[in-house]
């Protein structure tokens, strides 16, 4: 009688820990899964604002050399940035 409530307790045992098992690897991967998504959303946006950031040197530089007596023409082209931008 004590082989069978043995074997009856280690199967309900097993089957606690598989289920305990996959519920682990849900969350685990979850979580990988929102981190995942951070670390893109993080590198589009420093993607992006980098490139914000050219564009403003640029037209920094542009507004220095039309300073320097250059026409925006020349500006604009010196700079690399499109002459709409200095209006």
């Amino acid at each position: 009688m004590n082989a069978k409530q043995s074997l009856s307790s280690i199967s309900t045992n097993q089957d606690l820990w598989i289920e305990q098992f996959r519920q682990e690897m849900f969350e685990r991967d979850y979580r990988s899964g929102l981190s995942a998504a951070e670390n893109i959303g993080l590198e589009r946006g420093l993607k992006e604002g980098r490139a914000e950031g050219k564009q403003e040197r640029n037209i920094a530089l542009a507004k220095k050399y039309m300073a320097m007596g250059h026409s925006a023409q020349e500006a604009a082209e010196f700079a690399e940035i499109d002459i709409e931008l200095l209006k």
